[in-house]
């Protein structure tokens, strides 16, 4: 009652603000900065001490200055004045001014030319080296960027305001008093009425602060000579306020870092140094300050950006205050990255921290705390790299579920089982469950165990604290926060940590009955259009990551059996590219439009690499084979497809035979029979045609029909697709009197976070495209039919070129879109005749089924989901598979299947998606449930027969004639078996295949090559040999589980 009456808590408070300013007990004004605006994060920054400055614009104190979104350089020249005492901490004070968002503005500070330190919006102060302190002038330049700012709102015209800047004399003592009565109020604040500790620690800040003399004029030798016995009674009286909670706080500084977001790549190198000089500073202030830091990437950037601060890291790694973390190159989309991307993610990420700290420099964690969901097959992976646990607190973003506890075994796709925390750490007035980024406050400290589900099973947390998202890090604030709550009353006890230390003490709890299992994958009910969003990008990704994977696999086979040196640093480079471009704010669509011009700019550059070092193998292959054009099959399943080939030839064959063949438009189609798994078959140019019926083209009709052996499809005169007849199953595929291929428009307008959701309400306004303005027959002949249909969608133009070729009952729809909107969603709709509780979708490394109902939280929850390849919807005996080329956004409700082809949100990026999109889909009708037929047409799909023109002007190498082809570099005996991967090994050691286990089946399986192996061993992701393979000849026998991933080591003789 006491303290209610007398207003205690808001004395304090107000007490608190006046005193602060009393830190700095002397002030050295600065002189005027001089400003000069740069053209980009990257563009040369005058920061030497030898500059001439003399006509830059001139900033002084109290006035406002630069522009959003600008980078810059500031220049002055400091001194210590006598007046100061040398043997107290000195500091430059830099309040450069506040953009109100991240911890912008910012700038790297360089000290008579040489950086030292980093200053910010939260990180105002800076310790000035012994060697500054003699009195003599030296130069200061800050190299920053002001931050976002009014563009955020839309106010492009506000400006920084310049705030006084000097050099300053510490009064430690007082800072010291003010960091302690901080935590003591905020505690008293958190603490309920009934908790004895409160009424204590309100006593204690009373009593001290009675002690304090604050009469004016403020801040005389008075105030100073009273600021130690208020200190000493403040102390006392928080002893007595009791014991603190018998939790453990883990805190561990962490500065998460957007590779690129709201910035570009180039602005991103600027934060990660700025972050890291402030980290090293602080370090010497506070002893026992631990950091963590995640992504391999960012440190490469400073060991070519800040060599001198990279060896600065490694010392303080080895030193164990700096953490290497995380596991991947960088904190990848786990929704959207390919299979393989994933593997590659935790190979570069790992091996680049071994190579620069130390095999066991970095804890075995997979940390992703801000990625949108996470694969149902992340578990095997995490085992298979070498890691043991797994961080996140994303899930807590969840709209609809909240997950019902924060510690539990994650168990994968394949049976793996890994260690997995949600962090607690709430941030004050957030809707959602957690944050990582913490201030280490008291009530975010104290709301960490609060919010803890488990009480019963731990008592022991993690908190990864400081400024994140745009970097920045821990400040003394924080440091001195957890300092205080090492062991104060009625709170967690706060411990300086690590992210390993805190996983090694709830890894016993492993085996705990109450130990719970998260069996399944782990969906955010979140974020859901980034499934979509930013197109042209995930296509580039698609595109790439195939591409990569075929000439990773010619490589390695022109490395076997021709004169070809297998470029390994080229295609480490290359997937260094892909996977920087999978940050999860990325290749999700989520940020900027200059983000998407560097990336597509950087895609068109790996095309450009990967292309030409994949003809260059195929050339080396080419002197071993006859033939005039070369066929690939570069996937795992035997395939029958046609093929294009360019030019005027009039046929081809194989083996000496003809095979059919089809005119078309600069070239020819070709039927050359089946290509058996990751071979090489030749095609001769003949004047010998088999027999075919050239293509026709005929005038237009009420009606158009595609059809071969296998589907009869029928188009009505608006172009819609009415009917799709499977002879083979005698059966209609559509539901009755519905129209497939229906392009759907929604208006698009989420709640929050526009480039990142689709919202459940988003089917309140529904269009339909127009009937179709044009529809032609561009080929029609034995081996191919193709129809080009034209319609309209609101302010957009759609062109299909919808084929069906003799040999499969595959339905393509190559698919043009002049997009021209905004906040509008397209979706194409497939209603089909087929009832399943469940569909199918492709994941990688494997499938999960979802539910086609709505009838609990958890299944509304996910009325939009990723999907890869290809989605299947199947009964007892029949169903329907819809494979992509680049789409990954599904969503089957009941019998409509529906693929999610463009959004077009306003923000981050204004023109986002607008333009020409190109994509290609496919309806797969078939008996019985999905099966390899389905994934090998996906495969097909996405990775197709690759034909190639050797230059036969280049050919060097003697051999005997009529070679026609080569054999199975490598195949599986079983057809559930798919090999996602051949390459040369990292360490230039053999060959390594990678290859799981499809369709949940257990078994053996014959690895048989195209030569005689000597030795074979599995290896893990890291390609580190665990255990030797039999061999018999040209083949390796496997046990798998389902859906277990193997990764081997094969030496040829």
């Amino acid at each position: 009652m006491y303290h209610n009456q007398r207003w205690t808590p808001a004395k304090i408070k107000a007490r608190l603000k006046l005193i602060a300013p009393l830190v700095y007990i002397k002030r050295k004004a600065l002189p005027p900065f001089r400003y000069l605006g740069l053209t980009g994060p990257t563009a040369p920054a005058p920061i030497q001490a030898d500059v001439d400055d003399s006509q830059w614009q001139e900033i002084d104190a109290n006035e406002y200055w630069g522009s959003w979104m600008q980078d810059f350089v500031l220049r002055t020249k400091f001194f210590v004045p006598e007046y100061m005492d040398v043997s107290q901490p000195i500091a430059l004070y830099l309040p450069l001014g506040e953009a109100g968002d991240f911890s912008h503005p910012e700038a790297l500070a360089y000290v008579d030319g040489a950086p030292y330190a980093a200053c910010d919006r939260h990180h105002q102060e800076f310790l000035l080296k012994p060697e500054w302190l003699d009195g003599q002038e030296h130069i200061l330049a800050l190299h920053g960027w002001t931050g976002l700012g009014g563009v955020e709102s839309g106010d492009f015209f506000t400006k920084l305001y310049m705030r006084p800047c000097a050099v300053v004399q510490i009064h430690q003592p007082t800072r010291d008093f003010i960091a302690l009565a901080r935590t003591a109020l905020d505690t008293a604040n958190n603490l309920d009425e009934g908790q004895p500790a409160k009424h204590h620690l309100l006593n204690a800040l009373n009593e001290a602060f009675n002690i304090l003399d604050t009469r004016a004029p403020l801040g005389d030798e008075a105030f100073y000579a009273s600021v130690e016995p208020a200190m000493r009674t403040l102390q006392a009286g928080i002893e007595k306020a009791g014991a603190p909670l018998d939790v453990v706080i883990h805190a561990t500084g962490h500065a998460h870092i957007d590779v690129a977001w709201l910035w570009t790549l180039g602005q991103t190198r600027r934060k990660s140094e700025r972050t890291f000089h402030t980290v090293l500073r602080l370090m010497e202030q506070f002893p026992d300050y631990h950091f963590s830091q995640s992504q391999p990437q960012l440190y490469q950037f400073m060991q070519e950006d800040q060599p001198a601060l990279f060896e600065e890291i490694k010392r303080k790694v080895q030193e164990g205050r700096w953490e290497p973390m995380g596991g991947m190159w960088v904190e990848a989309d786990c929704n959207l990255s390919g299979a393989e991307s994933l593997a590659r993610q935790f190979l570069l990420g790992r091996s680049f921290f071994r190579e620069h700290f130390g095999k066991e420099a970095e804890t075995p964690v997979l940390w992703l705390p801000d990625v949108f969901g996470y694969a149902w097959a992340l578990p095997q992976l995490i085992q298979q790299a070498g890691l043991k646990y797994f961080m996140t607190i994303k899930i807590g973003w969840s709209q609809y579920n909240r997950l019902p506890y924060d510690t539990f075994l994650w168990q994968g796709i394949d049976g793996t089982q890994i260690l997995t925390h949600f962090s607690t750490v709430k941030e004050v007035g957030s809707p959602f469950a957690s944050t990582y980024n913490s201030m280490a406050n008291v009530t975010e400290t104290l709301g960490a165990w609060q919010n803890f589900q488990q009480k019963e099973l731990q008592n022991d947390l993690l908190m990864a604290y400081g400024f994140g998202d745009g970097g920045g890090g821990p400040t003394r604030e924080m440091l001195e926060n957890i300092e205080a709550m090492q062991h104060f009353p009625a709170m967690p006890q706060v411990r300086q940590s690590s992210v390993r230390q805190f996983f090694e003490s709830i890894a016993p709890l492993s085996d705990d009955k109450m130990m719970p299992v998260w069996n399944g994958e782990l969906y955010l009910e979140y974020h859901r259009g980034t499934y979509t969003t930013q197109a042209r990008n995930k296509r580039a990704n698609r595109k790439s990551e195939f591409l990569l994977h075929d000439a990773e696999f010619i490589a390695t086979l022109a490395s076997q059996i021709a004169e070809y040196p297998y470029p390994l640093t080229d295609f480490q480079q290359a997937w260094q590219t892909v996977c920087l471009n999978q940050f999860h704010d990325i290749i999700p669509g989520s940020s900027i439009g200059p983000v998407y011009e560097e990336s597509q700019a950087q895609y068109a550059e790996l095309t450009t690499n990967v292309t030409q070092i994949r003809d260059e193998a195929l050339e080396a292959l080419a002197q071993t084979l006859d033939g005039d054009v070369l066929l690939v099959n570069p996937t795992s399943f035997p395939q029958r497809a046609l093929v294009f080939v360019p030019g005027n030839a009039q046929g081809f064959a194989r083996d000496g035979k003809a095979v059919p063949v089809q005119a078309a438009d600069s070239g020819l189609w070709a039927d050359a029979g089946e290509l058996a798994p990751y071979s090489v078959a030749a095609l001769s140019v003949t004047d010998q045609v088999s027999s075919s019926t050239p293509s026709t083209v005929d005038g237009p009709s009420s009606t158009v029909v595609l059809e071969n052996d296998f589907i009869r499809a029928e188009f009505n005169e608006a172009g819609d697709l009415i009917r799709i007849f499977d002879k083979q199953a005698q059966r209609e595929v559509l539901a009755p009197d519905a129209v497939a291929n229906q392009f759907q428009l929604f208006e698009d307008r989420p709640m929050n976070f526009d480039a990142w959701d689709i919202d459940a309400y988003y089917d309140d306004r529904t269009w339909l495209a127009e009937p179709a303005s044009s529809i032609a027959w561009i080929e029609r002949g034995p081996l191919r039919q193709t129809v080009e249909i034209k319609r309209n969608a609101l302010h957009s133009e759609i062109v299909q070129r919808i084929s069906l070729s003799h040999h499969s009952p595959r339905l393509d729809f190559d698919t043009t879109v002049n997009w021209m909107e905004r906040n509008t969603m397209l979706k194409v709709a497939f209603p089909v005749d087929v009832l399943a509780p469940q569909a199918t979708y492709e994941i990688q490394w494997g499938n999960v089924q979802r539910p086609t109902h709505r009838n609990t939280s958890w299944d509304w929850g996910r009325f939009e989901t990723c999907a890869h390849k290809w989605v299947d919807l199947s009964e007892g005996g029949y169903g329907v598979s819809l494979l992509n080329d680049c789409k990954y956004g599904h969503d089957i409700h009941d019998n409509v299947m529906r693929i999610t082809l463009l959004r077009s949100p306003t923000l981050p990026d204004p023109m986002a998606d607008f333009g020409e999109h190109h994509f290609t889909y496919s309806l797969l009708p078939h008996l019985g449930a999905w099966s390899e037929e389905t994934q090998r047409e996906a495969y097909l799909l996405n990775d197709p027969i690759i034909v190639f023109r050797p230059d036969r002007g280049r050919k060097t190498v003697d051999r005997a004639p009529t070679v026609y082809g080569l054999p199975s570099l490598v195949r599986a005996s079983a057809a559930n078996v798919i090999i996602e991967t051949v390459k040369r090994a990292e360490d230039g050691d053999g060959v390594i295949v990678r290859l799981y286990e499809s369709q949940r089946k257990r078994g053996q399986v014959q690895v048989q090559f195209g030569r005689e192996v000597e030795a074979a061993w599995v290896t893990n992701l890291l390609e580190e040999n665990e255990s030797a393979l039999s061999v018999d000849g040209d083949s390796i026998p496997l046990n798998l589980r389902p859906y277990q991933i193997v990764t081997m080591r094969v030496r040829f003789r």
